[in-house]
């Protein structure tokens, strides 16, 4: 079973005093969660912590790892907000991804709860 997430004294203190236990740590909590993801979503997952990983490695310093980790999930949210504004735009042509939408009527609805 995988260790729990210490508390956040823990980690400033793994931070400052012993930054390799940190990294283990972070790579234990991150493999335990890619092992219990449904196989659907894994691909993603190991792509998008692959990029996380390449990221940390070009980052110099641990404030510009937590500035880039930042600025990629303030890009993932800002794709979240765009496609949940615009869903019709949000899909990609390319994709194959196709779907029939069905509007719902005031008539419809009304001959449900009969």
């Amino acid at each position: 079973m995988p260790r729990e997430l210490p508390d956040f004294d823990t980690l400033v203190h793994l931070h400052r005093e012993n930054p390799e236990e940190l990294e283990r740590l972070r790579v234990e909590l991150t493999s335990a969660i890619m092992e219990n993801a449904p196989p659907e979503a894994r691909r993603r997952l190991e792509g998008l912590q692959f990029r996380i990983n390449m990221e940390l490695r070009k980052a110099r310093t641990p404030e510009a790892r937590c500035v880039k980790l930042s600025s990629m999930m303030h890009e993932s949210f800002a794709e979240l907000n765009h496609a949940l504004h615009n869903p019709p735009r949000a899909v990609k042509p390319d994709t194959g991804i196709s779907a029939t939408v069905i509007p719902f009527s005031a008539s419809r609805d009304k001959t449900r709860d009969h």
